[in-house]
């Protein structure tokens, strides 16, 4: 057990913790993963309902909407967009010598068409960060240029301190950019080798917000086979180029290329669910602890099977939606500031939107936030399935980031499970060496990259993940009832310190 440090003496947590329930959880759950909501995709219809059955129990439960005009939705416009492989093309010429590629040779992942033409420079990783003196621009010139580089953070630089213009387009833009060409991620690599993945990339959807779409470099993220023939002239291969201990060395090579990326866009409109509880204390209530969760799940698909999403993130959604309840019965001195995110699985777009463009309430007088992203599944006795193996048990729990910004939150986050739940808190995914970079792929990221002290509550992938048998027959209510319980206290505690938690990490 750690202790609190300045928080030693932590506020009691009120009865009203009861009040979160199996019963309650279930119902919400039925719900928002049944088959009329049809999977919660983002941009279908059957989304809003989901939307307005959240603002309307925020609404009874005595919230008022934080959106504008005091809505409870918060409005924002995506734009999709789907490759146009007939238009597409890309010419690469080593030395003297012209080749002409094709869709699947690369792939679109980006929603800007565009055209571009000249050298190439490798720029190893594409950072270029004056606080963390690592800059792969230096030395090199790539104004009119197009530039090659390898997705990742090698290291000695710590990703979650880099902003936006200091890595991946923003900063090959600045630097004077024409284009980009794309080794692709490592975490994909594998897929992209399986079969049926150019069909399916061909049909794909890039979704990403809609203000977002003007003034991008045309991309083209290479093949495996194309992109070791062009890491093969700058003398590199696929697994040196992802082995983030060594630093890339970016070079000008004696290749040049063209890019032509044809995109085929729709803009619409989607919505947060986000309201505020005011806090009791005249001062404090100035001040906000958040609790989120994204309530997007998948689109339906081709054949019309729904993806129900009772893990992914329906648990998350009940979790929070019965928090709520339970901080309406006593409300905390700070005030409560609820975010239920649209596009999570696009892309984390509803907590992009509310923290780097229109926020809800000022990001620095968010204190905290409390994520949830799935907490509803246990892994069974015996179970040896290897898609389950980081699957946690029911009395486990995944927590991610707890001490990355705020030492003085873990240590309330710890004493608290002590005190009451007493489940065992797992730092697996925690480990900044953790190749599947969790910290960075749910909605407390984009709080997080503004300074906000965030927790992330996690169950692990299962075999079900992603697919249309994640259903509510297999969710642990006693677990999520436990965990929820948790959030809520942990929560509570931080809402009425006496004082605002210490950023010393």
């Amino acid at each position: 057990m750690f202790a609190a440090g300045p928080a030693a003496v932590l506020p009691a947590v009120p009865s009203t913790v009861d009040s979160i329930t199996p019963i309650e959880l279930r119902m919400h759950l039925e719900f928002l993963s049944s088959e009329e909501l049809g999977g919660r995709y983002t941009l279908s219809p059957n989304f809003a309902i989901a939307a307005r059955y959240l603002a309307s129990h925020l609404k009874a439960y005595g919230f008022r909407g934080a959106g504008q005009n005091g809505e409870f939705l918060q409005t924002f416009k995506v734009v999709s967009a789907k490759p146009d492989i007939t238009k597409s093309s890309l010419e690469l010429t080593f030395g003297d010598k012209a080749n002409a590629y094709h869709f699947g040779d690369f792939y679109m992942l980006t929603i800007a068409s565009g055209e571009a033409q000249g050298p190439v420079v490798f720029i190893g990783n594409g950072i270029s960060s004056k606080s963390q003196q690592h800059d792969d621009y230096a030395g090199v010139d790539v104004k009119g240029k197009i530039v090659l580089l390898v997705p990742g953070t090698p290291a000695g630089v710590d990703a979650s301190r880099l902003a936006d213009n200091e890595q991946g387009e923003e900063a090959a833009r600045a630097h004077g950019a024409v284009g980009i060409l794309q080794i692709p991620p490592a975490r994909i690599l594998d897929f992209m080798k399986s079969k049926g993945f150019q069909d399916r990339a061909a049909s794909r959807e890039v979704v990403r917000l809609a203000r977002e779409a003007e003034g991008r470099l045309p991309s083209l993220t290479l093949g495996p086979d194309l992109a070791e023939k062009l890491l093969a002239a700058c003398g590199l291969d696929l697994k040196t180029a992802y082995d983030t201990k060594q630093k890339l060395q970016s070079k000008k090579i004696d290749v040049s290329a063209k890019i032509a990326v044809a995109m085929q866009t729709t803009f619409t409109t989607t919505q947060n669910v986000a309201a505020i509880l005011d806090g009791t204390d005249p001062k404090l209530k100035n001040e906000y602890v958040a609790f989120s969760a994204h309530y997007d799940h998948l689109k339906t698909g081709t054949n019309g099977q729904y993806y129900p999403g009772a893990d992914d993130d329906g648990s998350g959604t009940t979790a929070v939606l019965t928090i709520a309840h339970a901080l309406s019965l006593e409300r905390p001195k700070r005030s409560v500031l609820i975010m239920f995110h649209a596009g999570e699985e696009l892309g984390l777009l509803g907590s992009e939107y509310n923290t780097d463009y229109a926020p809800v309430v000022p990001l620095e007088n968010i204190v905290a936030d409390l994520n949830i992203d799935m907490i509803g599944r246990s892994k069974a006795a015996g179970d040896e399935d290897p898609l389950d193996e980081h699957l946690t048990n029911a009395n486990t729990v995944y927590l991610v980031g707890s001490n990355r910004i705020s030492k003085e939150l873990h240590q309330i986050s710890e004493e608290t499970n002590s005190e009451y739940q007493k489940l065992k808190l797992d730092y697996y995914y925690n480990d900044p060496s953790n190749p599947e970079r969790i910290y960075y792929r749910s909605d407390h990221w984009n709080y997080a990259k503004h300074g906000v002290p965030i927790i992330f509550y996690f169950d692990g992938t299962s075999v079900d993940y992603h697919k249309p048998t994640d259903t509510i027959d297999k969710i642990d209510f006693s677990k999520l009832t436990n965990v929820t319980r948790l959030v809520f206290e942990t929560g509570w505690r931080i809402a009425n310190l006496d004082h605002r938690l210490s950023k010393t990490p």
